[in-house]
């Protein structure tokens, strides 16, 4: 995905995420970055998920929980 500019923000972190993450300004902000998408990824994902449950149970009735589990971990 390519980027519109980059909005300056400051973040307060733990110790413990510098330690893995690195301490390296540039390359920290990368990371961050990288970490965010993804997240924003699952979270669409899975609102796709719940969209996807309530059709289907609008067309066919309740959906099965096990079935739902199974959708859920495949898509985490």
């Amino acid at each position: 995905m390519t980027s519109r500019g980059k909005v300056r923000r400051t973040l307060t972190l733990d110790p413990e995420v510098i330690e893995v993450l690195g301490g390296d300004d540039a390359a920290l902000s990368t990371t961050v970055n990288e970490i965010l998408r993804a997240e924003i990824a699952r979270r669409e994902r899975s609102a796709a998920l719940a969209a996807l449950l309530d059709r289907l149970a609008a067309e066919r009735g309740e959906v099965d929980a096990g079935e739902v589990a199974e959708f859920e971990r495949l898509l985490s």
